[in-house]
């Protein structure tokens, strides 16, 4: 199985931690040492192979500035550095926790001066005890701020939401006017499409024979699913196999369409957004979306 990107770098400090020497023991034997280089080069080649080899795994704003020599002087600078000062370990984890959330500060809008923070952090840290006064109630501050942070980043999102939302209304709008004024168009320019009273327009292409599909009908149909603008969005005649599924599983136009139909009928189905997805996208169809289905009835069973 491939790791992922993470797994990797955890398995790289892992092996840096293990308290190996960093340039190989003169005392062990000739075999134990060629079995030692052995492992080495296939240790590094393979890790940094695999680790190359999942590159993609990285959000593609971070790919885009990834810089492989800075990468590789951090790497150097862990594994190459003193692993039986414990200290030292505690402070390189604790440092990369502290930088991973000023990171996410700094995307909330809070820029963190790091000289200041390791000058307050280390005069903190060194001194000779501790008034738990204080501590209290820079906690509580602390807690405060962080709290206010958060207040401000839900803000955000919120509004970050509703600018989408209104967007997509305007979107959805804009299409459905759209929609409606090409069936109006083509209802002109071909009488023989009619119109239900639900707004569903659609065209008898061939009338096949039998009854009817009901709601509790399953129907094995080929269809091809269209935009105003000819754009195919699905067809089950590109993948040349026949889709089979219950007249209430599809939207409501595709099922109302679908209860007109008998066994052989073929129709095209004009579909306004009320009666497919609404104001909502899916997949490659935009909100307020009018659908063209040309479909044919294979079968119907009960």
């Amino acid at each position: 199985m491939k790791k992922t990107l993470f797994a990797i770098a955890m398995s790289a400090i892992a092996v840096a931690s293990t308290g190996c020497s960093k340039s190989g023991d003169s005392k062990v034997s000739a075999e134990d040492q060629a079995f030692n280089d052995s492992l080495t080069m296939v240790l590094g080649r393979g890790q940094g192979a695999m680790l190359a080899q999942n590159m993609d795994q990285l959000p593609e704003n971070e790919l885009a500035k990834f810089n492989k020599k800075s990468f590789l002087r951090g790497f150097k600078e862990v594994i190459m550095a003193d692993t039986s000062d414990v200290a030292y370990q505690y402070g390189v984890q604790i440092g990369l926790g502290f930088a991973r959330q000023l990171k996410a500060l700094y995307g909330e809008g809070v820029d963190i001066n790091r000289e200041d923070l390791i000058r307050y952090f280390s005069q903190a840290f060194l001194q000779d005890s501790i008034n738990s006064t204080q501590l209290g109630s820079d906690m509580n501050e602390m807690q405060s701020l962080m709290n206010r942070v958060q207040q401000k980043a839900q803000a955000r999102q919120m509004e970050a939401a509703q600018a989408q939302q209104a967007a997509r209304e305007a979107e959805a709008s804009e299409n459905e006017a759209k929609g409606a004024e090409f069936i109006s168009a083509q209802i002109k320019a071909d009488p023989s499409i009619k119109k239900t009273e639900s707004g569903l327009a659609y065209k008898v292409n061939q009338q096949g024979t039998g009854a009817t599909a009901t709601p509790t009908s399953r129907v094995t149909v080929h269809y091809t699913g269209k935009l105003i603008d000819g754009t195919v969005f699905d067809s089950s005649v590109e993948r040349g196999e026949p889709a089979t599924f219950g007249v209430t599983e599809v939207v409501p136009g595709f099922g109302e369409g679908l209860k007109l139909m008998n066994k052989g009928s073929k129709y095209t189905l004009y579909i306004p957004a009320n009666l497919a997805y609404g104001n909502n996208a899916a997949g490659s169809i935009p909100p307020g979306s009018t659908l063209i289905f040309d479909v044919e009835v294979l079968d119907i069973t009960e």
